[in-house]
């Protein structure tokens, strides 16, 4: 942790000022203590200032769930094949045409939060802009992942702390992304309001969310996620590598059937589609990886299967969200797996 930091955090419970307490080499810290005037007590490790807060039963299975995938496949993820393929498909979703485009709008944004940031990959991409402080966050423990591979860029500081309780003042950020997050927090539109709390005005807010499925998808997710949510770490690991074997397996029929006319009962489109990802969008969660890679797949069908907290949305949901908290949508996209939007702060 660097000490240039502690003048913009704030304690999650109470919003007091924080002290440091520990060794300080070169101005970091990397071991010690943060502390309020009302004694809340956070400990720092390897760096990482830890402000988790809620102790429930729901938060600590989903996080445990994602700690455990990053610390089984963060190599993986952290590929530069990986990072180049999750980049392009960003920009995709928030409609930035290229990496250009995205960095000039960064070159405006002095304050970003990278609200999720996994195994920081999106903390590095949010860097761009030198002159700019990023602060990635993430509750699981795949903070030390990211810290490990991205704690030297010097406008990236990684913080172990939780959406709904942000060690930050409010009205604080130009920029705030949660990228695939918010779904796995206890309530979507909460966390969807606490990070608007946060924005100032004229920043804008990006997130994705999952998108509310067809009738007979979103009844096989309920009703298997009912029982893999209640199943050990190893047993819900064995029963992903089971869904992705299925995937593979319907993968290589590379076989397209052709729905003549929309079947709006079952939210079916008419048109041409590869039988693998016809089941997986409309019947039930098989992912299968398009570049062959078991181990991700395994690690993106525990990602759905193992957490507590997996919501789905509709897209008035969440132009709902933005009309109440009072963000105007500045971009709006619908695909299959989700919904992403950019919204600015009136």
């Amino acid at each position: 942790m660097r000490l240039s930091i502690l003048q913009y955090l704030i304690c999650p419970v109470c919003k007091s000022n924080l002290s440091v307490k520990g060794k300080t080499i070169q101005n970091e810290i990397k071991s010690g203590s943060l502390i309020c005037k009302n004694r809340h007590k956070f400990y720092i490790e390897k760096g990482i200032p830890k402000m988790i807060v809620d102790k429930s039963s729901g938060f600590s299975v989903t996080e445990k769930a994602f700690s455990k995938k990053w610390s089984k496949y963060y190599t993986d993820f952290q590929s530069k094949k990986w990072y180049d393929f999750t980049e392009k498909w960003f920009l995709e979703r928030f409609g930035w045409k290229n990496v250009s485009e995205f960095n000039k709008f960064l070159s405006s944004k002095k304050f970003i939060l990278d609200a999720g940031t996994g195994i920081g990959n999106s903390a590095k991409r949010f860097s761009a802009n030198p002159k700019s402080q990023v602060f990635a966050i993430d509750a699981s423990d795949s903070i030390f992942f990211a810290q490990k591979k991205y704690g030297s860029i010097p406008n990236v500081h990684f913080i172990q702390a939780d959406i709904l309780q942000l060690p930050f003042k409010k009205n604080f950020f130009d920029f705030i992304c949660s990228d695939q997050v918010l779904h796995h927090t206890k309530s979507t539109r909460l966390a969807f309001k606490k990070l608007v709390n946060h924005l100032k005005k004229k920043g804008v807010l990006s997130v994705y969310v999952y998108r509310k499925k067809g009738p007979l998808r979103e009844f096989a997710d309920d009703f298997i996620r009912e029982k893999t949510t209640r199943m050990s770490e190893k047993d819900c690991l064995r029963f992903s590598e089971d869904m992705s074997m299925l995937g593979r397996e319907l993968s290589k029929l590379k076989k397209t059937i052709s729905i003549k006319r929309d079947i709006p009962i079952l939210n079916i489109k008419a048109g041409k589609y590869d039988v693998q990802r016809f089941f997986y969008w409309n019947f039930i969660k098989c992912f299968w990886d398009q570049e062959n890679d078991f181990k991700r797949s395994v690690g993106v069908n525990f990602d759905w299967y193992f957490p507590k907290f997996a919501w789905r949305h509709t897209p008035d949901e969440v132009k709902k969200w933005h009309k109440q908290f009072g963000l105007n949508i500045i971009h709006f996209q619908e695909i299959e797996s989700g919904i992403s939007t950019n919204g600015m702060k009136k």
